[in-house]
């Protein structure tokens, strides 16, 4: 056996559809070499149980997902856009009281 078999939830698969060309590949990539093994120690479990699992596959993504029966469900796709955040360009690097 290769690896697990990687499938995921409506919301996500949706979520999945939705992200450029360049990003669904590059997230199939990481999801290939997590696929082969979920318990990297790049992982780290959610909870008590070992098989309810959280990993960043690429830069800005981070998915959690459920191990059962050789299938990888994705549960949760969260994609890190770098261009959404709260404080301007700026105000990230000021550290300083203004």
């Amino acid at each position: 056996m290769d690896g697990f078999r990687v499938t995921y939830t409506v919301e996500c698969a949706q979520s999945l559809a939705e992200l450029s060309p360049e990003r669904r590949a590059l997230i199939d990539r990481g999801l290939a070499v997590l696929a082969r093994n979920p318990y990297h120690k790049a992982t780290a479990p959610i909870g008590t149980h070992e098989d309810n699992r959280k990993a960043q596959v690429a830069p800005g993504v981070l998915i959690e997902y459920v191990i059962a029966h050789a299938v990888m469900v994705v549960v949760v796709l969260t994609v890190f856009d770098d261009g959404l955040y709260l404080l301007a360009d700026d105000e990230l690097g000021s550290g300083g009281d203004n």
